[in-house]
């Protein structure tokens, strides 16, 4: 490839025709980074673009059509590249956002943030991220839509008049029906959707109009003017879309018809040195390679070569054509210029004028560019998920039998395997299982999100030099030595601890205490580090705001002696750390012998935890000796003050309602959930609510026990109680592969 820079500047000449003279410089500053498409080099130029965009304040709001369609490449840059501090600096801007769309109800423009709102609610699961974008698209899908989409009256407050609006509106209600299941989201979009495209695509040039204003409109060349960024806002746009529709949706094959024309047409008309100008038929009266609409449109080639709908020998130079063009179009800096200024037609662009929109269509190609090298150095294989339940199921931990992976895809090894989501088209976290050690796995763990009753395909993949990235783990499971012999773990929703040895002294039991996270990421590490004064309130990330006392606490195992009396475990005194994640930690608690009735008691009690979940599974073993008839184990909560009745109770599960000890930050909601549907009932004594987890000590009893935090988690007991209903029916009917 060749390394020549050249800079488009454009001087107006003092004529009387107003004409346009062409210069061409040669910038030493823009020789900073090679066009060539290695890993490195798209990493290299992808964060130099990125970094730059950070650094310099805009003068946008954050949720402005303009920053919104620049957090959409963000978004894709944290995925290509796992650095946490993209995924920070989007959850950031979020947060600070109050999760809200923008102030103008009716207008697409103000719907687009919704997308990194609902981005992040597809990983946090945090009500905040998705509530008020659901009420604000609830509002406007129930408005009438019976207008003309003729650009008057303001008609762009109301309806999707524009063709940018289809990159701004519909994703964010594909988005709502991937989050919710809620079939209304794919209606009312697809309905919009259609009207606008019927009013704005033109069946002759498979290009759409940019509004009504411009319906004949010619070029000085006598071509119809179709704006460059106009059409790639819908070509993206499709993208987005398709990657948030089931693959078997009846909708689904016009989106790809549409999506799969414009990729002919837009292949058809590529300029030579791989660009598209901002007027897409007559691109010699703006001679300059604009980037906003060049990214779009490589972002969309790539994105269908690796999902399989263009065909790669077709579209894959025509991909790194435009990429060869974009990157010569990157400062040293990192500034990323040729990107047009706001507005609705095509107009002259420079070197020098860059926007945040035309970054975001940037780090989106990068995205698939790189996703493409990894693909391309990858053996694969295809796999079926379906969900058996007639609901969502985000952030859903897959256990695949290491041999059925084997036989499927010989070339995976635990070093090469990867699992990339289909449909969604990007890599998902996975875990490799190696129960005993002895260097054979025995499962691939993988995580991904399905909607009602769906069956999504994913890709086993043996990948080669160029591998995915993925954030840091988030799960943690340790002893404490700093701390009085600890032992605490986490993952990306909540986390607990154990008392030890160094605390049976001071009247500790066998209780598990709560952490509450406001944040989605470790801080268990952090927590001790800054001690107790620290952690005790609120320090912007949550708080230990539990007291367990001499109790069971949060799911904690007893006994109930032959009399009925409650008898709670000791503190532990032996630890095993099996697994640490990123999808699923597990751990060994021993506990020295503890006498109940006229026996001696002595437990082993196996901890698992999945990331995405609030709660921890627990597998006790008993050995006994002497008399134990009529022992039973108990899984129980500490309960306070005189309220001795559980807050949420139903078959299923048991919900204590907390307090926690400073008023102000609400309440810590702990539960257990019996599989045993034979014990279903609990008891209340001693200050807990307890049930029986079996008739006796004969055999190993299994139960599940967790907690979830008002302030962030849930709104009250009986949103908890739908979702440990789902989490009940969930284990019971897990995910099938295919």
């Amino acid at each position: 490839m060749t390394n020549t820079r050249t800079l488009y500047s454009l001087t107006l000449a003092a004529t009387l025709g107003g004409s346009l003279s062409l210069q061409a410089e040669e910038p030493a500053e823009l020789d900073a980074f090679s066009p060539d498409v290695t890993a490195e080099s798209i990493l290299k130029v992808s964060n130099a673009v990125a970094d730059w965009q950070l650094a310099h304040p805009h003068r946008y709001k954050d949720w402005e059509w303009t920053e919104a369609a620049l957090w959409t490449g963000m978004m894709a840059h944290s995925q290509t590249t796992g650095d946490s501090k993209y995924f920070e600096a989007m959850r950031t801007v979020s947060k600070n956002l109050n999760y809200t769309l923008g102030p103008r109800p009716g207008h697409a423009d103000d719907h687009c943030v919704g997308q990194l709102h609902l981005w992040h609610y597809l990983r946090d699961e945090i009500p905040a991220q998705l509530e008020t974008t659901r009420s604000g698209m609830d509002d406007y899908i129930a408005q009438p839509h019976d207008e003309s989409l003729e650009w008057v009256n303001h008609i762009h407050m109301r309806e999707w008049s524009w063709c940018d609006a289809l990159y701004m509106s519909p994703p964010t209600l594909a988005m709502l029906h991937a989050a919710t299941g809620d079939e209304k989201y794919l209606e009312s979009m697809d309905k919009l959707y259609w009207k606008t495209t019927d009013y704005l695509f033109d069946k002759k040039d498979d290009l759409f109009w940019r509004d009504s204003k411009y319906f004949g409109k010619k070029e000085k060349n006598g071509k119809n003017v179709y704006w460059s960024r106009g059409n790639g806002w819908v070509f993206a746009g499709l993208c987005h879309i398709l990657q948030h529709m089931p693959e078997d949706h009846a909708y689904r094959p016009k989106y790809l018809e549409l999506y799969k024309k414009m990729a002919a047409k837009l292949k058809s008309i590529q300029l030579e040195d791989g660009s598209w100008h901002a007027s897409l038929l007559d691109p010699d009266s703006f001679p300059s390679p604009e980037t906003s609409g060049t990214a779009f449109f490589a972002y969309g080639f790539l994105w269908g070569i690796n999902n399989g709908i263009l065909p790669e020998s077709e579209y894959k130079q025509a991909s790194f054509k435009a990429w060869d063009r974009l990157v010569k179009n990157v400062h040293a800096d990192g500034k990323l210029g040729f990107i047009q200024p706001v507005g609705e037609d095509p107009r002259q662009v420079t070197i020098d004028q860059t926007e945040v929109y035309g970054v975001g269509g940037f780090l989106q190609c990068a995205h698939e560019l790189h996703k493409y090298l990894v693909l391309s150095g990858s053996k694969t294989a295809e796999l079926k998920v379906t969900n058996p339940s007639d609901f969502v199921r985000l952030n859903e931990v897959i256990s695949l039998d290491w041999k059925v992976a084997k036989k499927k895809l010989p070339e995976i090894t635990a070093e090469n395997a990867a699992v990339r989501d289909a449909v969604r088209g990007y890599f998902v976290p996975t875990q490799i299982v190696d129960e005993n050690q002895d260097g054979t796995p025995e499962a691939l763990l993988f995580q991904v999100d399905l909607t009602p009753n769906e069956k999504r395909s994913v890709q086993l993949c043996a990948v080669g030099d160029v591998k995915p990235s993925f954030q840091p783990n988030q799960l943690t499971a340790r002893f404490v030595p700093e701390r009085k012999d600890d032992f605490a773990w986490e993952n990306d929703r909540i986390a607990f601890r154990a008392y030890g040895p160094a605390l049976a002294k001071e009247g500790s039991r066998g209780g598990i205490d709560v952490w509450t996270k406001s944040v989605r990421t470790p801080v268990v590490n952090e927590w001790y580090k800054k001690g107790e004064e620290h952690y005790h309130t609120d320090n912007g990330t949550g708080l230990d705001g539990y007291k367990v006392g001499p109790g069971l606490g949060c799911g904690g195992l007893g006994y109930l002696d032959p009399a009925g009396k409650l008898v709670v475990s000791p503190v532990y005194a032996k630890y095993k750390v099996l697994e640490t994640g990123p999808l699923r930690l597990k751990f060994q608690l021993s506990y020295d012998p503890v006498e109940v009735g006229q026996a001696k008691v002595q437990e082993t009690r196996t901890f698992t935890m999945l990331a995405g979940q609030h709660a921890f599974k627990v597998e006790s073993t008993f050995k006994v000796e002497g008399d134990a008839k009529g022992i039973k184990p108990v899984a129980g909560l500490s309960t306070r003050g005189k309220k001795t009745r559980p807050s949420e109770y139903s078959g299923l599960y048991t919900i204590y309602w907390d307090p926690v000890m400073a008023k102000e930050h609400g309440h810590i909601s702990t539960f257990v959930i019996n599989n045993d549907d034979a014990l279903n009932g609990y008891k209340s004594q001693q200050s807990h609510l307890l049930k029986v987890l079996a008739a006796d000590l004969s055999k190993p009893v299994t139960y599940h026990a967790g907690a979830a935090w008002e302030k962030v988690d849930v709104p009250g007991p009986r949103t908890l109680g739908r979702k440990l209903a789902y989490l009940h029916h969930e284990l019971n009917h897990p995910v099938t592969v295919e």
